[in-house]
């Protein structure tokens, strides 16, 4: 039995085939073809509905999720970004092969110490315009910490910056800033270095987040012209890049170090006399070196001999003397 639609459709085919003959085999191969989708269409409705819904939801996560086609490295990509493949099992930070956490510039790439730093003589015309109180280690008197104070606000992986931090930034040189509250102290280290017979240069202080979204698209992007998937690229980048968010050269309480006679950020620069002497004193004038070695797992950065946060005169001594972490040291109090 046919109904009203499928009865005017043979009528409309019987019509055409009456008015022209030669039409009459096209007309009748037509109506069965034109039947037989209706009749497959109305009784596969609900299950070809299934279907589109299904591949909509595909189509939706392929496009919302991590995904990238394959891009084939170039000739020189291996000169771009030389990086071994990560493996699907590691189990430790030792299994990766890091670069520096700022990116600032590649390992073992010089720094341009003409444009790029800032010396003491920067730091004293800057400190002239950010006078702050300088902190100075508390004598006879038992020290308390709260890990609630600015310059112990602990900022890593796990602990973004949170969003209504807030802070001023003071001068060094251009476009060179960091937080003023440890400008002054800055100055005196380097003051007290240059007595020493060290010129320390400042080279990377604070980045906004523009800057280290940059950075971390930047590694990403070698690490895929490497060869690497958009996943594999992604996860790699967030160990040897810090991820977007989470720098503390975001917040202006991180610096990068180097001298006028070491101008690579490579851990070659803790055998030189500037290394070995921040080593030695950062912490009497409030820094710490952030990312020590041996301490990988704990911080999840690589030995950064160059890295160095400020935290106050009285925190520093302990974790310096101690041999922690700014993490083990929060976590103890």
């Amino acid at each position: 039995m046919l109904s009203d639609v499928q009865s005017r459709k043979v009528a409309k085919y019987r019509k055409l085939a009456s008015k022209n003959k030669f039409c009459k085999y096209l007309a009748v191969f037509l109506l069965i073809w034109s039947l037989f989708w209706s009749k497959f269409l109305s009784f596969h409705k609900r299950r070809l509905v299934i279907v589109a819904e299904l591949c909509l939801v595909v189509t939706i996560f392929a496009f919302s999720t991590s995904f990238a086609p394959p891009i084939f490295p170039s000739a020189d990509a291996a000169n771009e970004v030389a990086l071994a493949q990560p493996d699907d099992n590691l189990d430790s930070l030792d299994d990766y092969d890091f670069v520096s956490e700022d990116d600032v510039v590649d390992e073992h790439d010089l720094i341009d110490l003409s444009e790029d730093t800032a010396s003491l003589e920067d730091l004293i015309e800057s400190s002239k315009s950010n006078i702050v109180a300088q902190e100075e280690l508390s004598q006879g008197t038992e020290v308390t910490f709260n890990k609630n104070d600015w310059n112990l606000l602990l900022i890593n992986k796990q602990h973004t910056i949170p969003e209504d931090y807030e802070f001023t930034l003071g001068t060094i040189k251009g476009s060179m800033r960091c937080d003023e509250r440890i400008i002054e102290p800055l100055t005196q280290m380097f003051a007290a270095a240059k007595e020493d017979g060290v010129n320390l240069i400042v080279c990377s202080p604070y980045r906004d987040l523009a800057r280290q979204e940059y950075l971390f698209d930047r590694k990403m992007k070698g690490f895929i012209r490497s060869g690497m998937s958009y996943v594999d690229a992604y996860k790699t980048a967030s160990i040897t890049v810090t991820v977007p968010g989470a720098s503390e050269h975001q917040i202006g309480l991180a610096v990068d170090i180097i001298s006028d006679t070491y101008s690579a950020l490579d851990i070659g620069f803790a055998d030189t006399a500037a290394g070995q002497w921040l080593a030695q004193h950062s912490w009497e004038y409030g820094f710490i070196l952030r990312y020590p070695l041996g301490k990988e797992d704990v911080t999840g950065i690589q030995y950064e001999p160059w890295h160095f946060r400020y935290v106050g005169v009285d925190a520093a001594k302990v974790i310096t003397e101690e041999g922690i972490t700014l993490e083990e040291f929060i976590e103890n109090l």
